[in-house]
């Protein structure tokens, strides 16, 4: 008879354990990511870039970028810091705003929220369709064989997805009737 506790303990640990392992092949296929980027990866890729259902700067490790490649990248991200940094200030401030009026004393209606509301479905629209810019600005950076290196990456993450949400599943966890990203 198997326990709650492995029950509960053997999926968490084997999504760990994949987590791992994916991050260990990004990190060994990247090729580096010395030069203008520094060490540690994409600097100005602020917010994930993960419009793509993946954080973009993850798929780009697998690409085997040039140089020349990294410094263009950094120079798309580098144009929109400026604006996408007032964008995430704004959106602070309007959710602030409907945390302010939520958690007041007083009555509070959906009319009460609405201006606040509005601008942050504009700006999550707008950010949005920045981040789709963006990407392909970098997608169109990328040569067809590094094209089809990130396919292959984005893919094998898919797989581990899902394969994740399955042994969440088996294991009856609520986290199976949460919602996906």
């Amino acid at each position: 008879m198997v326990s709650k506790f492995s029950r509960g303990i053997v999926p968490v640990v084997m999504a760990v354990a994949l987590v791992a392992a994916v991050a260990h092949v990004a990190s060994s296929n990247s090729g580096g990511m010395g030069g203008p980027m520094g060490h540690r990866g994409f600097h100005g890729m602020h917010g994930g870039m993960d419009v793509l259902g993946v954080p973009l700067p993850l798929l780009l490790r697998t690409a085997n970028l040039t140089d020349a490649q990294k410094q263009q990248i950094h120079a798309i991200f580098e144009a929109r810091h400026a604006s996408r940094k007032a964008e995430y200030q704004q959106m602070k401030a309007a959710k602030e705003a409907i945390a302010a009026k939520f958690t007041s004393t007083g009555a509070v209606a959906a009319s009460d929220l609405s201006s606040s509301v509005s601008t942050v479905t504009q700006l999550q629209s707008q950010m949005t369709n920045e981040k789709v810019q963006d990407a392909i600005a970098i997608r169109n950076v990328l040569t067809p064989t590094q094209l089809a290196q990130i396919s292959a990456t984005k893919a094998k993450l898919d797989q581990i997805h899902a394969e994740m949400k399955a042994l969440w599943a088996q294991s009856g966890s609520p986290r199976d009737s949460a919602p996906t990203e």
